[in-house]
């Protein structure tokens, strides 16, 4: 069976992807979460429809709240705050889930 991140259609954030899966295989699990969080925002940034106020429920509220945080800036861009430097196996993993999850059902 293909791995999830296979179905990512785009190379260069499948790549980043494959990479965040070996980062949480190897225990880097920081390198997971941001990772996760730059494809997240490049997503949103390809998708700006993702920002309108029937997605925004889905696309800034869902976002894992486990240490990362996303947030729109002043001129209404998709950001990243990152409340701390380390993170757990299982905050990794679920950034790297909800963002894979995310990019192909976006058909990114």
């Amino acid at each position: 069976m293909p791995a999830k991140t296979d179905r990512i259609q785009d190379a260069a954030l499948r790549d980043s992807m494959a990479q965040a899966h070996e980062s949480l295989r190897g225990g880097d699990y920081a390198d997971v979460v941001r990772r996760a969080a730059d494809a997240y925002i490049e997503l949103v940034r390809r998708k700006p429809d993702l920002l309108q106020p029937q997605n925004y429920l889905r696309t800034i509220l869902f976002f894992p709240r486990l240490g990362a945080r996303l947030q729109l800036d002043n001129q209404g861009q998709p950001e990243v705050i990152y409340d701390r430097e380390k993170f757990i196996f299982s905050e990794a993993v679920t950034y790297y889930e909800f963002t894979v999850d995310s990019l192909v059902r976006e058909g990114l």
